[in-house]
């Protein structure tokens, strides 16, 4: 609040990708093609899915300084609740009110600079992240079809999230899988009903088209491809990625073969593609907060076990991960900063540091077991 009270101050309440999402749906309920024209900066053309549109049509009802306001109070209530549930979801149990406090304190400044940006710019992240915590909330209480339905609202809403349904798939959650499909085939034809055959295909082209364009005007200092281009000198190639995302594939693959399914171990690794999807996609800087569930995890084992290893490699990755800021650090250094890839980087030891947690928990829970 005291961030959106400066901003408004200072005149500074932007929220240029709202107004993406305003103006774009404004102009399609008056006729037009979404898809076409840029609103706002010159970047500021309309990347999501037509269906994406039915869900913004609220926007068309009231003036953009309220709905702006909407969305920005939208925002910090679903962040409010997103932290709380899936500590809850981590059966934490840290004894007293006041560590209980730290906790969750300390998660909301691992990612407040990414948050003060989302609010900055208006953009639908922290639905995402809520939207992936009540989904997965929804999985423990075997609520399979609502669960499914909450996936697949945040799908629509950035495709790139379609990482988390690789543990769905090699986890063998059948049920899950049907339903996601089932949701994702009505999520295409939904637009087709509603504004007819001719008028989706040219929204469906629109969108192609645009992601084509997106594509080659965005780059990311952040993703795996320019990591490796920085330090190694490699040209930036989608192999890099690919790479990477089949080490965690095989990490998954080989560790939880034969092994019980449990709660926490599905949880885990639907927190670990979500929390790589901005190393592997080139994507905005701000869809690094979505890396929270995954690091809450591990500050719940660092909290749990009190492990200066756990700590330490806590404390490296928030350094990277958590001040990339221009206020902190001013305009030359933060641009160095970014050019280099710290938060990407910073972002990798969250990932690789959780690996380790968990299977360092998976071998203290076979020894008990076995005792």
């Amino acid at each position: 609040m005291l961030f959106i009270f400066v901003e408004i101050n200072n005149e500074k309440l932007f929220m240029n990708d709202f107004e993406v999402y305003f103006g774009a749906t404004n102009d399609f309920f008056k006729g037009n093609n979404p898809y076409i024209h840029n609103y706002g900066l010159d970047t500021g053309y309309f990347k999501y899915a037509p269906t994406t549109l039915l869900f913004f049509a609220p926007f068309v009802l009231l003036p953009f300084g309220i709905m702006k306001l909407l969305h920005l109070i939208l925002l910090v209530i679903l962040l409010a609740f997103a932290l709380p549930i899936w500590k809850r979801m981590l059966e934490v149990n840290l004894g007293s009110i006041k560590k209980q406090f730290l906790f969750l304190f300390l998660a909301f400044i691992v990612i407040v600079i990414h948050i003060s940006r989302e609010l900055h710019l208006g953009n639908v992240n922290l639905i995402l992240l809520f939207l992936f915590v009540l989904g997965s909330y929804y999985t423990t209480k075997n609520y399979v079809l609502l669960s499914s339905l909450f996936w697949a609202v945040m799908i629509v809403l950035k495709p790139i999230m379609i990482l988390i349904c690789i543990p769905v798939l090699f986890l063998s959650k059948w049920k899950q899988i049907l339903y996601l499909i089932a949701f994702g085939t009505l999520s295409i034809m939904l637009p087709l009903i509603v504004f007819g055959w001719t008028k989706n295909l040219d929204l469906w082209k629109g969108w192609f088209s645009a992601l084509s364009a997106h594509g080659e005007y965005l780059t990311s200092p952040q993703s795996l491809q320019y990591l490796v281009y920085t330090y190694f000198g490699l040209k930036p190639s989608w192999f890099y990625s690919f790479f990477g995302l089949g080490l965690l594939i095989s990490f998954l693959f080989i560790k939880m073969r034969g092994k019980e399914v449990t709660n926490l171990n599905y949880l885990f690794f639907l927190s670990l593609f979500m929390a790589f999807t901005p190393n592997f996609f080139v994507t905005d800087s701000q869809h690094f907060l979505l890396s929270i569930p995954l690091v809450m995890f591990l500050i719940y084992r660092a909290f749990q076990t009190h492990n200066w290893k756990y700590w330490l490699l806590f404390s490296i990755g928030m350094l990277l991960f958590s001040f990339d800021s221009m206020d902190l650090w001013g305009r030359n250094l933060s641009s160095w900063f970014t050019q280099i890839g710290i938060l990407g980087l910073g972002n990798l030891v969250f990932i690789v540091s959780s690996l380790y947690v968990w299977s360092q928990l998976q071998s203290e829970n076979a020894t008990s077991h076995n005792l």
